[in-house]
């Protein structure tokens, strides 16, 4: 029998599909290889690495009447060519042309009778590397064996494209309407409140204010003034632009020992220095009070099926902290010191994951905790945070992409629900990479926040020497 979807990835469904931008992540990868790229062979190469990963070949099926969920049905007129397409840059294919060719692709809507993703091949980038744009709809993220598009596709090895095995793929008969609704009929026997539970859009105003609820008195005491959340938010929701940056891991480290604390407090400490240089730059005043409402999803792990610790990996699960970033503070020591503290009193939460256990998951697991991330935090009210900041640290050596290698990763975060800008972080092979994402009239100057970074890196550096 087809598999049902839960309540939350039923809720993901609902809504307006103009915003689809809010419930999809996507990574962008620039790959290099040292011949010319075969399409053909990236096409057989992708179709055989979906073999491990079966809900990319499944589409959502109704359940007539409504009587329950939908469910996962096998796409019988699967079309890889149709999922898997090919752009290009116009000469000299820099990062800013890549950056805004990324923005039109994010807003393009996934098609809802098809399987709920899309690859993009974008050729003509400087240096002769393939850029890479994986975009995966949050629904194919439940589960708990559920993960991003971009992490079935990396690996620690090369895979020759020109020696991919395409294993035969038959699809699983979809079951008929009378089988889906005898089916229903006796789901809500079984369980009466599935007739409640179905019902997304009312699950989730219900979760959404007990969170809302749960976190009111740190919400008030976190609420700026003066507008600062204006800048930060959206009724009306345009296009989407991207910016790119980075910066390296070494030194954030290095700030990270000076200070005694996490390289995670370091990352947010830099993010937060060039929000607060970019609110300065567009003529809002800020005083020492004045903080940004962020939401951080933070992993934290789960005990094993036995209960024991085997000393063995943990799984990840999210967890949604919501800390104060201290924008007006002018001192980069004292922005660094509030956030260490904000991080530090979540913790108690659970046990947070370090960032080896993280890299050690199977993959390249940034994009999936980026996805999982973006998940939490749909299901917090939209009026209680000003900025969603995802950071995943991911392995420090070389991942490859078939038997290209992997160069650089970019997170690409979604625009959730009334927000005007997202940022994601990720670190790889020895580099921190930035992903913005803002509302193209809201916050039409992105790329600004980006080339900011650097500048608040120095300021850090500067008080570890």
């Amino acid at each position: 029998m087809a598999s049902r979807l839960a309540t939350a990835d039923a809720d993901l469904l609902l809504g307006d599909p103009a915003r689809s931008r809010s419930r999809h992540s996507c990574s962008l990868a620039l790959v290099d290889r040292d011949q010319p790229w075969d399409i053909d062979r990236v096409m057989e190469f992708v179709d055989a690495r979906l073999a491990d990963a079966p809900r990319f070949r499944q589409r959502i099926r109704r359940v007539p009447f409504g009587l329950a969920r939908d469910v996962w049905v096998d796409d019988p007129d699967f079309d890889l060519s149709f999922h898997v397409r090919r752009s290009a840059l116009p000469a000299p294919g820099g990062m800013r042309q890549l950056a805004d060719l990324v923005a039109r692709l994010v807003d393009r809507p996934l098609e809802a009778d098809r399987p709920l993703w899309e690859l993009y091949l974008i050729e003509g980038v400087a240096d002769g590397k393939l850029a890479i744009l994986t975009k995966t709809h949050h629904v194919l993220l439940g589960g708990p064996n559920a993960v991003d598009l971009a992490q079935v596709l990396a690996a620690e090895y090369k895979v020759s494209t020109d020696e991919a095995e395409v294993a035969t793929w038959t699809p699983m008969p979809s079951p008929g309407d009378g089988v889906l609704v005898l089916d229903a009929l006796m789901t809500i026997v079984s369980d009466p409140l599935e007739l409640v539970r179905r019902s997304g859009r009312l699950v989730h105003a219900i979760e959404r204010a007990t969170r809302g609820i749960a976190g009111a008195a740190s919400l008030a005491v976190l609420r700026p003034g003066g507008g600062l959340s204006a800048m930060f938010r959206t009724e009306r929701p345009r296009g989407s632009r991207v910016g790119l940056a980075s910066f390296p891991l070494p030194a954030a480290r290095e700030i990270a020992r000076a200070h005694g604390c996490k390289v995670n407090d370091v990352v947010l400490a830099v993010l937060c220095g060039a929000l607060r240089s970019w609110i300065l730059s567009c003529g809002h005043p800020l005083t020492t009070a004045d903080v940004l409402r962020v939401i951080v999803p933070m992993a934290v792990t789960t005990e094993n099926d036995s209960g024991e610790d085997k000393g063995d990996v943990k799984s990840a699960a999210i967890e949604s902290a919501l800390i104060a970033m201290p924008v007006g503070e002018p001192n980069p020591r004292m922005r660094l010191a509030q956030i260490a503290r904000e991080t530090a009193t979540q913790r108690h939460q659970g046990e947070a994951v370090g960032a080896k256990s993280l890299a050690r998951l199977s993959g390249f697991a940034p994009p999936t905790l980026h996805a999982l991330g973006s998940r939490a935090a749909i299901m917090l009210p939209s009026d209680s945070y000003d900025l969603v900041v995802v950071n995943a640290p991911g392995p420090q050596h070389t991942m490859f992409w078939g038997d290209g290698e992997l160069t650089e990763v970019y997170p690409i975060p979604p625009l959730l629900e009334n927000q005007a800008l997202a940022v994601s972080m990720s670190s790889y092979a020895g580099t921190v990479y930035c992903g913005f994402t803002s509302d193209r009239q809201a916050v039409p100057d992105v790329e600004e926040i980006g080339e900011l970074i650097s500048t608040a890196l120095d300021e850090l550096a500067g008080t570890a020497r």
